[in-house]
């Protein structure tokens, strides 16, 4: 069985990205909507409640856990699997939607890291892509970090979002939505940019918004689509972890699971119901 954890409703994009691209696998979601969002914690915050999530999802059976939350494979990927997963779950994997960002936005393989395979680095060449996510994942610095060791020709442009995940799991209608980003974007200098990147699970829940408020020779990367593109090839390198089981999809949350059903099915993202869990 496959676990998509969220620290709220935004994994559900990630979640019907696998399910269309691998409709054969058993997943279990666990949304963490009881302490969403995770942008406004302290990084140990961040890391003991990703533990505590992938922890669970383990336990009822997982053998791979994908965190969906930028935020949360940012600050808390590299801890849990260097420093939790192997005295904890040895034989268990966890995988983070960073690194097969990174790896479309650079057009370079992760296990790649030099700056010399791009011997175009210069002025005439450069490439400015912008990247909007929360002000943590921003402030981590990982997606800076990881794209400069692979294409320092390409400048990444980052936006904080404040007040957007909360608006969205809020329930917040289009006008209110629409005025935020309109607002973020406003904000920006956006000579040179033709590509941008939404670098939160939450913000494809608005993506029409986002592509309303950017010019229209701006393309927006479908993290989704290309997170779910990354584990199918993972899982055909590793067989080990195709789940054998009848292909299902549950449900979990640490909210209250009507207010959660309500808000994922006006966005449009969600038919089944959450289940509360302990």
């Amino acid at each position: 069985m496959i676990g998509v954890f969220d620290s709220g409703s935004g994994g559900l994009t990630i979640l019907n990205a696998l399910k269309k691209q691998l409709p054969n696998q058993k997943f279990l979601y666990l949304g963490d909507h009881g302490h969403a969002p995770y942008g406004h914690r302290s990084n140990e915050q961040i890391v003991a409640l990703t533990r505590l999530g992938v922890d669970h999802l383990m336990h009822e059976g997982c053998s791979l856990v994908i965190l969906a939350c930028n935020t949360a494979a940012a600050i808390a990927l590299r801890t849990l699997q260097q420093e939790w997963l192997p005295t904890e779950h040895p034989e268990k994997r966890v995988l983070g939607v960073l690194v097969p960002m990174v790896e479309a936005i650079t057009n370079v393989p992760w296990a790649q890291q030099s700056p010399a395979s791009h011997p175009e680095d210069n002025k005439q060449n450069k490439q400015r892509v912008l990247l909007f996510a929360t002000s943590k994942t921003i402030e981590s610095g990982a997606y800076v970090e990881e794209i400069a060791k692979r294409a320092p020709h390409v400048e990444l442009v980052q936006k904080a979002c404040p007040g957007l995940v909360d608006a969205i799991e809020g329930g917040a209608g289009t006008a209110p939505l629409q005025g935020l980003i309109n607002g973020y974007i406003s904000e920006l200098d956006m000579y040179g940019i033709e590509t941008a990147v939404l670098g939160c699970t939450h913000f494809p829940l608005v993506e029409k918004l986002f592509k309303a408020a950017l010019p229209d020779t701006v393309k927006l990367y479908s993290q989704a689509d290309i997170v779910a593109s990354s584990l199918k090839n993972y899982l055909e390198r590793h067989p080990e972890f195709i789940s054998a089981d009848t292909p299902s999809t549950t449900l979990l949350t640490s909210g209250d699971p009507r207010i959660v059903d309500r808000v994922s099915k006006r966005l449009g993202v969600n038919e089944q119901s959450f289940i509360m869990y302990q």
